[in-house]
């Protein structure tokens, strides 16, 4: 089978449009680069690469399909937008996509599975992503924490909110695990987009409440999981305390092992003991509300 590769030049403002219609359009993965850095297939938690000019290079199955896309795009975004459809060879193929994130297993019962793979392992529960179109693959060190975290701790008839929701795949996975309920949230319309796309790809939308962060209803939850960035991660500690019950547990991630002792200082008040796990550069904080 050909694949065929829309490499669009833009302006980093039209990032957000483009991966939207990117998705809609058909794409089944999509990579980001600047020309002096490597592709980004998971940006860190809470970013974008926003580089004033990037490349963004889109995979599509068949060349009617990109050449829709192609339209699209051309129709919608600004004319400083440079669009080329091109054609891969198997080989091509080969070394530019499969850098995207293979199926994962993680924790004894969890497995991250792309969209498009088959999964036959009865013991692991999957959960599928579409991948590329938001953050949140599972692969990067912040994700794979809180997913491990999840894998040993959700218990059937949990209220979780996922705070910073991404590509949903924490919200998603507390469900599969027999979450009873879940709310995710996310300041960007793409996230917001991308988690109820993956909802329905799992089964889940049903059980899954979406919205930005005004938006959120007077809930309250067994477990607040948010992988986002130190500095909001402060500011938001007095909502967490209202919106956890006691006994519940937050998990913070997407904390730079140096920030960590600042944002437990500001949980100290309501939450502790707390647990650290680290990987590489980064740190998940676990606590349960006094």
């Amino acid at each position: 089978m050909s694949w065929y590769q829309l490499k669009i030049a833009l302006r980093a403002e039209n990032l957000p449009r483009t991966e939207t219609l990117l998705k809609l359009a058909g794409a089944e993965a999509f990579s980001i680069r600047d020309a002096a850095h490597t592709d980004i297939v998971e940006p860190e938690p809470g970013t974008a690469p926003l580089w004033p000019d990037i490349t963004v290079k889109a995979l599509f199955r068949s060349k009617s399909i990109a050449a829709a896309g192609h339209n699209i795009l051309a129709s919608t975004l600004d004319n400083s937008t440079n669009i080329r459809i091109e054609q891969l060879s198997d080989s091509e193929w080969q070394e530019i996509w499969t850098k995207h994130p293979a199926t994962q297993k993680i924790g004894k019962n969890l497995a991250i599975v792309a969209a498009s793979e088959e999964w036959k392992d009865p013991n692991r529960v999957a959960v599928r992503l579409n991948l590329g179109l938001a953050f949140g693959t599972g692969s990067h060190p912040t994700t794979s924490l809180c997913l491990e975290w999840l894998d040993s701790n959700v218990r059937p008839g949990a209220r979780v909110l996922d705070y910073g929701c991404g590509s949903g795949v924490l919200a998603i996975t507390a469900l599969s695990l027999g979450a009873e309920s879940a709310w995710a949230v996310d300041i960007d319309r793409q996230a917001i987009l991308a988690t109820c796309e993956n909802a329905k790809l799992n089964g889940m939308a049903d059980k899954l409440w979406l919205g930005t962060p005004d938006e959120l209803p007077a809930i309250e939850v067994d477990i607040i999981i948010a992988n986002i960035l130190a500095q909001p991660l402060r500011g938001l500690a007095a909502r967490f305390s209202d919106l956890v019950v006691p006994g519940g547990y937050i998990v913070l991630s997407g904390i730079l092992s140096r920030q960590s002792d600042a944002v437990q200082q500001a949980y100290a008040s309501n939450f502790g003991p707390f647990i650290q796990q680290r990987r590489k550069d980064w740190a998940c904080l676990v606590a349960p509300r006094i």
